[in-house]
């Protein structure tokens, strides 16, 4: 089998040892090269062998080529996307984070140089070449999704559980993206159970958008706070952070921390280090840190207003997951099916089965939900359906309505299509104003809208909803109204 092939580029001819050396007991095919010219010329000949490239940020003007790292790393991406290239440098600047951005960088090697660092990243990076290969090319029969504790048949959803396997073996940081519903949770429940970690602390699980995007409630719960810290500290609290010493810290729908929240988290993830709300002893915490989001993290990043540091992302991003939404992996359906189904079976201790009809409707959904939406369609069915037999007239509506739309398209039936899609539209934008507290605005940056955009879709659909403040504010100005009449 052919070996990995590494390239690294840097100025510096010492740096270059550090890296041969770190390297030198690991079985790579490693190119170093000490200007971005030689290097390109070199990648050009074969850029498909390479899987890694680790570039100085701060390569010497090149004979007018280069004016900098990010400069080799847009030529590097543009002659092939697919190479992870990992840009290695002290800088933490804006500026900096700005140009790795724009050119499309990887992640971020932070200088100095450690073992450690420089095989988590090249780890990261195998592991992405061998799923984008298993995905493509089959290797074996195992069954990794079983062995992590999770259900999915699809060469896509077994390189990811691989890949958790692996990354289990490591102490790196994880950032896990995907759409909600897909898993994310239970997978970092799997990468702490088959870590060293699991015999040494615990997982502790926190939601970011419980915060609501208040750094001192998230500075609290993380972090812990003193006795008398603040109106009703009562007594001492050991936050997150110190809970799970020797364990490992999920922050999940981390996209959801304001930026005052991501700067005070982004210190503790550097240092290792935390003080108490109100205390004035720092201490050292020892723990793995997975975080998750949505898969557009990275582009929150970008832009003189960023919603998200560029550096917290680089620092969390070590080694990365990326879920796959259950409509790209079509043959994970029937099994998630049969999964909850017999989960069912046990929990009410009755036995249903589908009719071909209505299997035929089930994998033909396109799950926005997910493997979640799954779940609960299958609890809702056993729940509400007395027949043994579940067929397709016993389906929720939005299932048959989504059947509905396939055959509108299948016979060019604009009309029916239309009002098939506003129906899908309005549930949907229902759905998440009950699930958020009719909250406008939250349900708006559910959906990845404006808050207007949002009312203006409303009014269209007909939809009148308000938060439980909002209503209550209207009732008053009714019954003020109603008193100034009286008078």
């Amino acid at each position: 089998m052919l070996k990995k092939k590494i390239l690294v580029v840097d100025d510096c001819k010492y740096v270059l040892q550090s890296y041969q050396e770190l390297l030198a007991d690991e079985d790579y095919s490693v190119e170093y090269f000490e200007t971005g010219e030689e290097a390109l010329k070199r990648f050009q000949t074969n850029s498909s062998d390479y899987v890694i490239a680790f570039v100085d940020h701060n390569l010497k003007l090149d004979q007018g080529h280069f004016s900098d790292g990010s400069e080799l790393v847009k030529q590097l991406k543009k002659i092939n996307d697919d190479l992870t290239v990992v840009i290695a440098s002290a800088d933490s600047s804006d500026e900096a984070y700005k140009k790795w951005l724009e050119a499309e960088a990887d992640k971020v090697l932070y200088k100095p140089i450690t073992k450690s660092k420089l095989m988590a990243n090249i780890n990261s990076a195998i592991a992405k070449y061998d799923q984008e290969c298993v995905s493509q090319y089959p290797t074996d029969h195992k069954d990794y999704a079983a062995m992590i504790g999770m259900v999915g048949i699809s060469n896509e959803f077994q390189s990811v559980a691989k890949n958790v396997l692996r990354y289990a073996e490591v102490d790196s940081d994880v950032l896990i993206l995907g759409e909600t519903g897909t898993g994310k949770e239970l997978i970092a429940k799997a990468l702490h159970q088959h870590s060293k970690r699991s015999n040494s602390g615990q997982l502790i699980s926190i939601n970011c958008s419980s915060f609501k995007g208040d750094s001192n409630l998230m500075e609290s719960e993380l972090f812990g706070h003193e006795k008398g810290a603040f109106t009703g500290a009562i007594a001492q609290k050991a936050g997150v952070f110190e809970v799970a010493h020797g364990g490992t810290v999920f922050l999940d729908e981390i996209h959801h921390l304001g930026r005052d929240a991501q700067a005070k988290l982004l210190r503790a993830v550097q240092e290792k280090k935390i003080k108490r709300v109100g205390g004035t002893k720092e201490f050292s915490v020892d723990f793995r840190l997975i975080c998750a989001g949505k898969p557009k993290l990275r582009e929150m990043c970008k832009g003189e207003e960023a919603e998200f540091l560029p550096d917290l992302y680089f620092r969390v991003s070590t080694l990365d997951l990326e879920l796959p939404p259950l409509r790209e992996r079509t043959e994970d359906i029937q099994p998630l099916i049969n999964y909850f189904k017999r989960n069912a079976e046990g929990k009410y201790g009755i036995t249903k089965e589908f009719s071909p009809s209505a299997i035929r409707v089930l994998k033909s959904y396109s799950w926005p939900g997910n493997v979640r939406e799954v779940e609960n369609i299958i609890e809702r069915i056993f729940v509400k359906i007395e027949e043994k037999i579940i067929r397709k007239k016993h389906l929720p509506d939005e299932l048959l309505q989504s059947t509905s739309i396939s055959d509108a398209v299948a016979e060019f039936d604009l009309e029916a299509l239309e009002k098939l899609q506003k129906e899908q539209i309005k549930r949907l934008i229902l759905t998440v104003l009950k699930t958020h507290g009719h909250v406008v605005m939250q349900a708006a940056a559910v959906l990845n809208v404006k808050r207007t955009t949002l009312i203006s879709r409303m009014q269209a659909l007909d939809i009148y909803d308000s938060s439980p403040e909002e209503r209550n504010g209207m009732f008053k100005t009714i019954i003020n109204n109603f008193s100034s009449l009286r008078i």
